[in-house]
């Protein structure tokens, strides 16, 4: 039985139809590969993995040869005439480029980032396989997933042009400066424009170690605690205060040193400016305002913002905000979920699929800055979390979001009109136009009085809540510790902390159960 089985499987028919696929196969491969820019393989890990991480995942480098061919096409000269030394193995390879050592010949030592030659051919399969793919996930779940998809593929496409990435640094520096304390914490290095292409980028060398290297920062003699606050403000004042936000804030990206003309102190390096997200000056504004409004426990202006955005669930967006549990009606200590019944489970995946249709009421409101702010606030967050939480993060935050809202008191009074608040009015020709202070009509002194009293209860009850958040932020640290060092239990502090709470919330509250370490970049 067993030879005429064998025979069977072996004929030359089979052997054939065997031989042609691995043939084709392995020839589509080698195709792929050295022709097409892996953009197939690219794509079925992209359909696999269903993340936009995927788009960037292969960081191998490329040979020094080909270096060579794109500095002599995109600086018209050879190596030699530009460098008096160039390294030939890169310092560091990303999926974009990868960056040389190198030095100019008047002794300059600078960071020679060039771009790999099939980015601009394969990022274009990359955006198409994210543009489909979102379009079957939205057919599959009924759930409106691609109505971003326009502004996040215009913006990741602006990342491989090196040029933007050039006029991005000296905006964010420009920025930097408008604050007299982040002006010296932080440093970008100096672009050489006149050196510069869209696919080589010549700027200062810097030297420093991650920003989550916690040995490291020690060494130096420096305080971990005041290195994350820096990175907190730093990206807070881009959320709310200048509107121009660096949307890959990952450690590679932030470097710490000894503060140049202060030895004792730090000064943080900010790299990789490719991907930044300007924010209209109405919605930074909406932004700050909702910020404030969720320490206040004002659920009117947040009804009113979410309104405003499209957004059917203002709770959920609370929670997806502050990466925390929000509820203005009860305490946010949250009990586990018991175990559910396969009726429950099924009860809940309804619901899920419900309460996210209600969450994006009309996803064409939705400010689509949320996207790359989201991303900016988890990689931060997750930052804080790998040293152990030595910030109180959401309370920075917060801060800096009354910041952004300037010194209108109006701003801290409950009475005032949603519609001054959110909404841009019409000039003549129909196009929107700034709200000045003609906007406001004159108050009476009654009128007057009562928004001052409620302005100062206002600003009182927020600093009352961030005294209690301050209170749960050192109760939550204190107990880590105790872990850590009593009972040596590993644990990551009040981020970890609000992660767990937040989980429970999820599924306790929409059905969604949470595996891993899903707020971490």
């Amino acid at each position: 039985m067993t030879v005429p089985l064998l025979q069977r499987l072996f004929t030359y028919k089979a052997v054939r139809t065997v031989t042609v696929v691995s043939a084709t196969a392995t020839g589509l491969y080698l195709i792929d590969t050295h022709k097409n820019a892996k953009a197939f393989q690219r794509t079925a890990r992209l359909a696999w993995n269903g993340t936009l991480r995927a788009l960037y995942d292969d960081a191998s480098s490329v040979d020094y040869s080909i270096v060579e061919q794109i500095i002599r096409k995109e600086l018209g000269k050879e190596i030699s005439e530009v460098f008096s030394s160039f390294s030939r193995i890169p310092v560091a390879a990303a999926s974009i480029a990868q960056v040389h050592k190198a030095r100019l010949h008047d002794g300059t030592v600078v960071a020679v980032k060039v771009q790999k030659p099939e980015i601009q051919y394969q990022i274009e399969w990359d955006l198409l396989a994210y543009r489909l793919l979102l379009k079957v996930y939205e057919y599959m779940f009924d759930l409106p997933m691609s109505f971003a998809v326009d502004y996040t593929t215009k913006h990741l496409r602006q990342e491989t042009d090196f040029l933007n990435e050039v006029r991005n640094s000296e905006m964010c520096n420009a920025f930097l400066q408008t604050d007299s304390k982040l002006k010296s914490v932080a440093h970008v290095p100096k672009v050489f424009k006149e050196l510069s292409t869209k696919q080589v980028m010549i700027a200062e060398w810097v030297d420093g170690c991650r920003a989550t290297d916690k040995a490291a920062i020690h060494d130096m003699g420096l305080s971990v605690k005041k290195v994350m606050e820096s990175v907190v403000d730093v990206f807070a004042h881009q959320i709310f205060v200048s509107g121009f936000v660096h949307c890959d804030p990952h450690p590679g990206n932030i470097l710490v040193r000894k503060h140049p003309e202060d030895p004792r102190k730090h000064q943080l390096l900010l790299l990789d400016h490719g991907l930044y997200v300007r924010e209209s000056e109405e919605f930074r504004k909406q932004y700050c305002l909702f910020w404030k409004s969720l320490f206040l426990l004002d659920k009117q202006a947040i009804q009113d913002i979410c309104d405003q955005w499209g957004v059917g669930d203002s709770q959920m967006f609370a929670n997806v905000t502050l990466l925390r549990p929000y509820n203005t009606e009860r305490s946010p200590s949250i009990t586990p979920s018991s175990n559910t019944s396969v009726l429950d489970a099924y009860e809940l995946q309804t619901k899920l699929k419900s309460n996210l249709k209600d969450f994006l009421a009309n996803s064409e409101l939705l400010p689509k800055e949320l996207i790359f702010i989201g991303r900016n606030m988890t990689i931060v967050r997750a930052n804080n979390k790998t040293l152990g939480s030595p910030v109180n993060r959401i309370n920075r935050m917060a801060r800096w979001a009354v910041v952004g809202l300037g010194h209108d008191s109006s701003y801290w009074a409950s009475s005032v009109k949603a519609e001054y608040l959110l909404t841009t009015p019409k000039d003549v020709s129909g196009q929107n136009r700034a709200i000045g202070k003609k906007d406001q009509q004159p108050l009476g002194f009654w009128k007057t009085l009562a928004v001052m009293l409620q302005t100062r209860w206002n600003s009182w009850l927020f600093e009352v809540v961030l005294a209690f958040m301050s209170l749960a932020y050192h109760t939550a640290q204190l107990r880590s510790y105790f872990d850590r060092t009593v009972l040596g239990r590993k644990s990551d502090g009040f981020e970890a902390v609000m992660d767990d709470a937040l989980k429970q919330r999820l599924e306790q509250e929409y059905g969604i159960k949470v595996e891993g370490d899903l707020f971490d970049a």
